[in-house]
């Protein structure tokens, strides 16, 4: 049984455009101690940052609202929101695929990306409430 490791997912969340500084520090700093920390308790943290995550293919075929809904439900309960001046960016249309799949993203049309993966992922979920952690920060507030 002491041989039995545990992965813990993390799902973080912003607009592509701002917010690097935190999410860098995030990956660099932060997540690397907590995996040392982790690991004395067979531990194992992965963060999930589409920044890296999403390809060119992937955002020309509209298949970025289903990735990003499927890596929340994959890394749940744990989603990190870090919401700066920016509101991000608004699909056209949302995917048949990705209405039929996540039903719960169906009645909010017209919303950007980021602001429906803090819907789904923590407002829209009675689990939540002490699980998700959000950061709202200003730019050039400091």
């Amino acid at each position: 049984m002491a041989g039995i490791w545990k992965t813990v997912r993390v799902f973080i969340s912003s607009t592509f455009r701002d917010m690097h500084a935190e999410r860098d520090h995030l990956v660099k700093v932060v997540f690397p101690a907590l995996r040392e920390r982790l690991e004395k308790h067979r531990i194992y943290l992965i963060d999930i940052d589409l920044r890296w995550g999403v390809t060119r293919e992937q955002a020309e075929n509209d298949l970025v609202l289903d990735l990003c809904l499927q890596q929340i439900d994959e890394c749940r309960p744990f989603f990190l929101g870090i919401l700066g001046e920016r509101y991000g960016w608004v699909p056209t249309r949302y995917p048949a695929d990705a209405l039929k799949r996540f039903d719960r993203i169906q009645h909010h049309t017209g919303k950007s990306v980021t602001e429906l993966e803090v819907l789904y992922g923590v407002l829209q979920n009675w689990q939540m409430p002490g699980r998700a952690f959000c950061l709202f920060t200003l730019e050039g507030a400091g």
